[in-house]
C-alpha cells in the first residue's frame, strides 16, 4: 500500500511530535514532584571532561544547590564571599549567561563547629525552583523570593526569620521548597522553631502553616530534608520526614492524613537530612547514617491509612549500609541507595530484602536520580557511575573535576552536574 505525500507529512509530524514530548523540564529538586525519575529516553552513559559535554560555565561564588531546567534557560543559586546571595540564569542550549542577580545577603546562622559543614554547606544549599514566567529562590539565611524571568526584579520577597523565628539547627538551614500547583511549601523542624507552611506563588501571601514541634532528642529535631509530592490515587500528598518523624499533610489545607514515629537513632547527632519517597503502596523514610557509622536505617510504611502509623502501618525495616545525606529512589517495585562510604544496595520494595550491593568509588551525599533504565550515582569527587537498574550491571564511570554535593537534574536528554564552582550541561556524544 502506497502512502500519499501528505499522509507521509502528517506521520513524520506525528512522530517528531512523539519524540518531543517525550522531552522533560526538571523544574526543582529531583524533578516536578520529587521522585528523582525521568521518562525521557536516550539518555547519556558515558562522558569526561574532554567528550559528552554540550557547554560547561564557570559560577560566581559557591554552593551545592541543583539546577532547576525549564524549557529554555537552567538556573542555579549561589553564595559569594561578601555573602551575597544571587540567582544566576543561563541558556539552556548553549550556557550563555542570561542574567545574574543578587537577590540579597545573609549567612548561616550554625552553631556546630565549622569543620563539620562549612567546606560543604552554606546559604545557597537549597535549590531554586523555576517555571517559564518566575523563579523561587530559598536560602539559609530565612530569605525567600520570587523573581520575575523577564526583568530580574524581585516580584515579592519575605524574611521567615523573621516572620516565624529565629533557626535553631546545628548546621544551619538546608531545606529546600517544593512547589505544587499554586502553592510553595517551605519545611522548618529544628530545636526551635518548626513548622510546614504554604505559600501562594504569585504573592507570597501565607496559605496555611501547621506547627510540626514533634517530640525528638538533641540533634533529632534538626532536619535538612526536602518535602515530596506524592499523587496517591485521587489524593495528593505532601510528604515531610524530619525530628524523628515522617508525615503526610493535604497540600491544599495543611490537614494532616497520617504520622509514623520511630525514626530516633542511638546517637545525640542523629537528624534526617533524605527526603521520603514512595509509591502507591509504600512510604519510604530514611534516618540518618552520620559518618557512616552504621547508626541510620530505612523504614517502609503502608501507604495510603490515616492516623498514626508508626506500629500498624510498619512493613520492613533495613539497617545495612544506609544513607546519610543521599535520598534513595523507587523504581519499578525497587529501592536504589548508596551509603556516604559508597555502598549501593537495590532492595525489594515489597520485602525489603537485597537484590544486588556493589561498591562504588568515593563517598556519596548527592541524592540519586534515574531515567531510560539507568541510575545515576555521583560521587563528591566528581565521579558518576551509571548503573543498570534492572540487574545492578555497572555501564560507564565518569569523571569530572571538581567537588559535587549537588544533586544532578536531568531534562531534554541533557543531564546538568553541577559543583561548588561549575555547572556542566552532559549530552554524551562526542
Amino acid at each position: 500500500m502506497r502512502l500519499s505525500g501528505l499522509t507521509l507529512t502528517v506521520c513524520l509530524f506525528l512522530f517528531l511530535m512523539s519524540d518531543f514530548s517525550q522531552a522533560e523540564t526538571w523544574p526543582q529538586f529531583r524533578g516536578a514532584s520529587g521522585n528523582g525519575v525521568s521518562q525521557e529516553k536516550n539518555l547519556p552513559e558515558k562522558w569526561s571532561a574532554a567528550q559528552g559535554i554540550l557547554w560547561s560555565v564557570a559560577l560566581p561564588g559557591r554552593a551545592n544547590s541543583s539546577p532547576a531546567i525549564t524549557d529554555h534557560r537552567v538556573d542555579i543559586t549561589t553564595k559569594t564571599d561578601d555573602d551575597g546571595l544571587w540567582i544566576v540564569s543561563f541558556d539552556r542550549k548553549s550556557g550563555q549567561q542570561i542574567r545574574k542577580v543578587k537577590v540579597g545577603t545573609g549567612s548561616l546562622a550554625a552553631p556546630g563547629p565549622r569543620n563539620l559543614w562549612a567546606h560543604r554547606h552554606n546559604a545557597a544549599t537549597p535549590c531554586p525552583i523555576s517555571d517559564a514566567e518566575h523563579i523561587w529562590a530559598y536560602f539559609g539565611s530565612g530569605l525567600l523570593v520570587c523573581q520575575d524571568v523577564e526583568s530580574g526584579e524581585v516580584v515579592w520577597k519575605r524574611d521567615l526569620v523573621k516572620d516565624y523565628g529565629a533557626y535553631d539547627i546545628t548546621f544551619g538551614m538546608g531545606s529546600t521548597p517544593r512547589l505544587w500547583g499554586d502553592l510553595l511549601f517551605v519545611t522548618c523542624m529544628t530545636k526551635g522553631p518548626s513548622y510546614v507552611v504554604a505559600f501562594d506563588k504569585q504573592t507570597g501571601k501565607e496559605v496555611w502553616k501547621q506547627n510540626r514541634k514533634l517530640p525528638a532528642e538533641k540533634d533529632g529535631a534538626d532536619a535538612y530534608s526536602t518535602p515530596t509530592i506524592f499523587q496517591n490515587g485521587n489524593q495528593t500528598e505532601l510528604l515531610v520526614s524530619g525530628s524523628d518523624h515522617v508525615n503526610a499533610y493535604d497540600p491544599q489545607t495543611g490537614k494532616q492524613l497520617w504520622i509514623a514515629g520511630g525514626l530516633d537513632i542511638p546517637s545525640p547527632f542523629g537528624r534526617i537530612i533524605a527526603a521520603p519517597v514512595a509509591d502507591a503502596s509504600t512510604v519510604i523514610a530514611t534516618s540518618g547514617n552520620p559518618g557512616g557509622g552504621g547508626l541510620g536505617y530505612i523504614k517502609a510504611f503502608q501507604n495510603g491509612k490515616s492516623g498514626d502509623i508508626t506500629q500498624s502501618g510498619l512493613l520492613w525495616k533495613f539497617d545495612v549500609a544506609t544513607p546519610d545525606s543521599s535520598t534513595p529512589l523507587v523504581l519499578d517495585n525497587r529501592l536504589y541507595m548508596i551509603s556516604q562510604n559508597g555502598v549501593a544496595t537495590c532492595l525489594d520494595l515489597k520485602t525489603g530484602k537485597p537484590v544486588w550491593k556493589k561498591r562504588m568509588k568515593g563517598q556519596y551525599f548527592s541524592s540519586l536520580v534515574a531515567g531510560d533504565g539507568k541510575v545515576y550515582f555521583l560521587s563528591i569527587e566528581g565521579l558518576c557511575t551509571v548503573v543498570n537498574a534492572a540487574n545492578g550491571d555497572i555501564i560507564a564511570e565518569n569523571q569530572l573535576p571538581g567537588t559535587f554535593y549537588s544533586t544532578p537534574a536531568i531534562s531534554h536528554g541533557v543531564i546538568y552536574l553541577r559543583s561548588f564552582d561549575r555547572l556542566y550541561a552532559i549530552s554524551g556524544k562526542p
